[in-house]
């Protein structure tokens, strides 16, 4: 009867020592899911946005099994500063749009990114010459002339002469100007035509070359019809870009994150009308990211890259 007395005050302590183990987690617990989803949709001039917008809302009120308050915002801007500020939880951001807010605040996360086709879900910033004019590689274009977007393009001017400075080629420094052009494809005539060495523009890098690729400037041309496509070769691409970014407030829950990336990673197959109504022009389904993958773009708000940028800084 002792030996019994004694397993039973042994046992007794254990459970109590579990019991009160799983109570300090519990009491320690920072998941504490929110009462709603603040969900914020760019919408520029879209009358009806409301409406088109609602079947993803829908879904994601399932994903999330919360419900999901609408914020329609009229610029990327004001998603920017709405997210930055926490009147919203989650907004899906164009790339430079995610880096600004992390330039803000550091208090965002991307959960997945959208893709145009099958293919992968990225994208590159290119640097275009004319091929067989003995100016195949960055060094050989030294002192050449270079056409560039307006100074707030992304890919025609912030990304690649951020990356190309990334990887030990100052812009300003290497080429002998920067002649801006109207848009990518001008810049690949001026390059035909010789008023430039080289343009700046972007590409999927996917599908057949011979093609100009499945989207880009190179495509753009070669649907055209225009005559010197076969002639125009790429120099040298950027690392890969993600092309949107559905990001979060960090401070949501990791439970409820992950919830939302499986989700919105299933939502092409589960929900094909949520997923054509935030993503139309992107029907390709949605792939996980992470921070890392928006680099090529976060590096055009850093301090290292800021006087490069500026046209007055130099």
């Amino acid at each position: 009867m002792a030996l019994v007395n004694h397993l039973f005050r042994w046992l007794a302590s254990i459970l109590a020592a579990v019991f009160l183990t799983a109570a300090t987690a519990s009491a320690q617990d920072p998941e504490t899911m929110p009462d709603r989803l603040r969900l914020g949709v760019v919408v520029a001039a879209d009358e009806g946005a409301r409406d088109r917008v609602e079947p993803f809302r829908l879904a994601l009120e399932e994903i999330a099994d919360l419900p999901v308050d609408l914020f329609l915002m009229e610029t990327m801007a004001d998603a920017v500063e709405a997210l930055a500020s926490g009147k919203i939880d989650y907004a899906r951001l164009s790339p430079s749009a995610y880096a600004a807010v992390h330039q803000l605040c550091s208090c965002v996360e991307p959960l997945v990114t959208a893709a145009p086709d099958d293919f992968p879900a990225r994208f590159y910033a290119i640097l275009i010459a004319k091929r067989g004019a003995e100016q195949g590689t960055l060094a050989d274009l030294k002192g050449k002339r270079l056409a560039v977007g307006g100074t707030d393009s992304v890919t025609g001017y912030r990304v690649p002469l951020a990356n190309l400075a990334a990887d030990g080629v100052d812009a300003r420094a290497h080429f002998s100007t920067l002649v801006e052009v109207k848009d990518p494809v001008e810049g690949l005539r001026a390059v035909l035509d010789g008023r430039v060495d080289a343009t700046l523009g972007w590409s999927s890098l996917a599908g057949e070359a011979k093609n100009g690729y499945t989207a880009g400037t190179l495509n753009d041309f070669y649907v055209s019809g225009e005559r010197g496509f076969k002639d125009l070769e790429i120099v040298w691409r950027s690392p890969p870009i993600p092309y949107s970014a559905h990001s979060v407030r960090k401070d949501l829950p990791d439970a409820l994150k992950r919830r939302l990336r499986a989700g919105l990673m299933d939502m092409r197959r589960e929900a094909p009308d949520a997923y054509l109504a935030i993503e139309p022009d992107l029907p390709g389904g949605f792939e996980p990211v992470v921070h890392a993958d928006y680099r090529p773009v976060l590096r055009t708000y850093e301090d290292d890259y800021a006087t490069l940028l500026d046209p007055a800084g130099r």
